[in-house]
C-alpha cells in the first residue's frame, strides 16, 4: 500500500493558498514581556538574596528614641482643681496642676466675712460627688472582672489590681467627705489656700495620674511630663557584634521613612539581658543582648521626638577604619 503525504504549507498563515488570520493571542509577544515575567519571577528570591549579603556587610540593630521621663508629685494634700491634658506642650517653669490644699498651717483668713463663700462649699461638694462615682464604677469594675474570673477570662492579678483601686478610690472619698465637714464647721474667717505644680523644664504632657476634684497626698504624682531636650538613641545588639559598639564609636541611625541621622555610641551596659517583648518583631527570636547607649550628633526632626519611636541603628564593620 502507498502512502501519500500533503504537501506542506508554504507559510504558517496560508492554508490551501488562502491567508489565514490569526487571533492577536496567537501572534508573536513582544520582547519586553516576558522580561517582565522574568522580572517578577525573580524579584522575590533577589529581595532575599540582597537582605542576606546586606546583613553579612552591615551590622544593625532595633533602636528607639529615648527622653527625659519625670513625674511630678502634689507637693501638699488636697483636692485636684484643675490638670492639664495629655499631649499639653509647657514651658519651664508652667502651672501644670492646680491642688485646693486644706491644711491647717496653710489657712488664710477672710476680713470682713463672716462665713465660708459659698462657692467653696460648692467645690467641695462637687468634689466629694465625684468621689462617690469613682467609688460606684471600681466597684463595677470588680464585680465585672471577677464574673471574667469565673469564666476564665481574666487573671487573679487584674482581679486585685480592680481591688487596690477601688481601695484607694473609697480611701479618697472618706478623705474628701471629712474635709468637706472640716470645711463646713471650721471658724468662719478661714478658708484653704491654693497650691500649684509646675514644670520643671520644658516638654510635653505624656499623661496625666490623676484627675480633677481627686484627693491625693503630697507625695502623689499627679503628672508624667516629658522632656523636649537631649534626647538619646537606645539600641539592643547581640553580644557577638560588641566589638562594633566601643564608646566612640560612630553608627548612623535610620528611621522608618529612610531619615538618615550621624550618632555616636556613648557607653554599653554591663550585662545582657533578653529582648524587652515590646521591642521584638514579629516570629523574631528574643535571645540575650546588650543595651547600647548612642548620643546623637545632629538635632532631630519635629516628627521624630516621640518616646519609643523605633528606628534601626547600623554600626560601621570595620571600627577601626
Amino acid at each position: 500500500m502507498k502512502i501519500n503525504f500533503d504537501t506542506p504549507p508554504a507559510a504558517p498563515d496560508v492554508s490551501n493558498d488562502l491567508a489565514v488570520r490569526y487571533a492577536a493571542a496567537r501572534r508573536s509577544v513582544p520582547r519586553w514581556r516576558w522580561y517582565l515575567i522574568v522580572l517578577a519571577v525573580l524579584a522575590l528570591p533577589a529581595y532575599y538574596g540582597i537582605r542576606f549579603v546586606s546583613d553579612l556587610l552591615v551590622v544593625s540593630a532595633p533602636g528607639f528614641v529615648q527622653m527625659e521621663q519625670v513625674t511630678i508629685t502634689a507637693g501638699a494634700a488636697g483636692h485636684v482643681i484643675s490638670i492639664l491634658s495629655r499631649g499639653t506642650t509647657v514651658k519651664t517653669g508652667e502651672i501644670l496642676a492646680r491642688i485646693q490644699s486644706d491644711s491647717n498651717n496653710s489657712r488664710l483668713s477672710y476680713p470682713n466675712r463672716n462665713k465660708t463663700p459659698a462657692a467653696v462649699i460648692q467645690a467641695m461638694q462637687t468634689a466629694h460627688r465625684l468621689q462617690q462615682k469613682v467609688v460606684a464604677l471600681r466597684q463595677n469594675k470588680v464585680k465585672a472582672i471577677h464574673k471574667l474570673l469565673v469564666q476564665g477570662a481574666a487573671t487573679a492579678a487584674d482581679l486585685a489590681e480592680a481591688q487596690e483601686q477601688l481601695l484607694a478610690a473609697e480611701s479618697s472619698a472618706v478623705q474628701s467627705r471629712a474635709a468637706l465637714e472640716r470645711l463646713v464647721v471650721q471658724p468662719p474667717t478661714m478658708l484653704p489656700t491654693m497650691a500649684v505644680s509646675k514644670a520643671p523644664f520644658a516638654g510635653q504632657v505624656l499623661r496625666p495620674l490623676v484627675y480633677q476634684g481627686q484627693w491625693v497626698a503630697p507625695d502623689t504624682g499627679i503628672v508624667t511630663l516629658l522632656s523636649s531636650r537631649r534626647p538619646w538613641i537606645e539600641a539592643f545588639l547581640s553580644p557577638k557584634d560588641i566589638r562594633y559598639a566601643r564608646p566612640g564609636t560612630p553608627a548612623t541611625i535610620i528611621f522608618s521613612d529612610g531619615w538618615r541621622i550621624p550618632a555616636v555610641v556613648s557607653s554599653v551596659s554591663a550585662e545582657a539581658g533578653r529582648l524587652p517583648p515590646q521591642y521584638s518583631e514579629f516570629f523574631q527570636a528574643r535571645g540575650n543582648t546588650l543595651q547600647v547607649q548612642l548620643r546623637l550628633t545632629k538635632a532631630l526632626r519635629v516628627q521624630d521626638m516621640i518616646r519609643d519611636m523605633p528606628l534601626k541603628v547600623q554600626f560601621r564593620f570595620w571600627p577601626n577604619l
